[in-house]
């Protein structure tokens, strides 16, 4: 997570889907942990629709339903980890702001516990 966090934007907070550190792009969560060897990407529609055929051949992905913005990512080495950081960029550039300005801070307290409430 730690080097996740030096990609262009990136913002560790809380996820507002489970217990534990998430990152953040412009107020909007793009990953987080799923256990010791998974992390969630929130890749987008867009650019799951883009790579589909690519993703779908990757042992490492799962793919959650068409409407889905993300996806699940299993990594085990140093290779798997570059596979990470790359959808994980992927994922940050489609939720940075437009005009470069400085996004929107993660959710803490009282927002937070009404987007975990909500999911």
């Amino acid at each position: 997570m730690r080097e996740l966090c030096r990609i262009d934007g990136v913002i560790e907070g809380e996820s507002a889907f489970k217990d534990g550190p998430a990152l953040w792009v412009d107020g909007k969560e793009i990953a987080h942990l799923e256990g010791e060897r998974s992390i969630d990407v929130r890749l987008t529609r867009a650019q799951i629709r883009a790579r589909r055929a690519d993703l779908r051949a990757d042992p490492r992905v799962i793919l959650r339903s068409a409407s889905s913005d993300w996806i699940t990512v299993e990594f085990a080495d140093q290779r798997d980890e570059a596979f990470v950081r790359e959808l994980t960029e992927i994922a940050a550039a489609a939720h940075r702001r437009s005009d470069g300005g400085p996004g929107r801070l993660p959710p803490t307290g009282a927002d937070l516990a009404r987007r975990k409430h909500f999911h």
